[in-house]
């Protein structure tokens, strides 16, 4: 069934919900993937279900193929989960490929999510720093002082004079044009690899936020089967460089 149909924007709805004054988190593929990775492995841990579909001609013209076989477009989606705070969880495949995008799929979402009775938007993701804390360290940005002030309730240091690029950051700014609260909330990352470190961090802070704990054991599965990947592939990377050194020596 498509709720809501736009020029560039259709969302196709599985069912449909009631909720009562839901918060947003938004994490989309960015820098690490840490975006991504918190938000999807946030609502699988505390189980959250899907119920709608975001498609958009904004999104990049590939096509996923399925174990299976079958295809299907690249696509966003929601998820809920009710509780003594209501949520919603918003991620998806990819991000828009254009400015111009981004900056549409963003108003088209909180003017979805507003008609739920969504009044808070919180978008997560990683920020890209050579000086790479352990474990990562959280930032927070908020579109008014006395908002960072909530941030700082959580132990979020505030985010000084940085760039947020994409949806992740967009969905802050545009969050007070529609007299919506707005926070963004990052995690420090190189943005090298798919850093589930990174994303761990900002799961900790979405489970005190929230007040619900996730159960992280298919991210912790994911996170041992990359550690071995990556090391595999450094590996390699050593070896060829060795080989290439040694056909200059005489």
């Amino acid at each position: 069934m498509i709720d809501y149909d736009m020029k560039d924007v259709e969302i196709v709805k599985k069912t449909k919900v009631k909720l009562k004054n839901p918060i947003l988190i938004c994490g989309l593929p960015d820098s690490g993937f840490v975006g991504k990775i918190a938000s999807y492995h946030f609502a699988k841990g505390i189980k959250a279900e899907k119920f709608a579909d975001m498609y958009s001609s904004h999104l990049p013209a590939q096509t996923i193929v399925n174990e299976d076989g079958t295809v299907e477009p690249l696509k966003f989606e929601f998820y809920y989960k009710k509780g003594k705070n209501d949520l919603l969880i918003f991620t998806g495949d990819a991000q828009s490929e254009t400015p111009e995008g981004q900056y549409n799929v963003s108003r088209d979402l909180l003017k979805f999510v507003k008609g739920l009775g969504c009044k808070t938007v919180y978008a997560i993701g990683g920020l890209i720093t050579n000086d790479l804390s352990m474990p990562p360290k959280i930032y927070g940005a908020a579109i008014s002082e006395s908002l960072l002030k909530d941030l700082q309730e959580f132990g979020i240091e505030n985010m000084k004079e940085s760039n947020i690029i994409g949806m992740n950051g967009i969905l802050v700014s545009l969050a007070k044009d529609s007299k919506m609260k707005g926070f963004g909330i990052y995690s420090e990352t190189k943005g090298e690899f798919p850093d589930i470190s990174a994303a761990k961090e900002l799961i900790k802070v979405l489970t005190v936020i929230t007040g619900i704990k996730p159960n992280l054991r298919a991210l912790s599965s994911e996170e041992k089967r990359l550690k071995k990947l990556q090391t595999s592939l450094e590996s390699k990377i050593i070896e060829d460089s060795e080989k290439k050194v040694s056909r200059y020596i005489t």
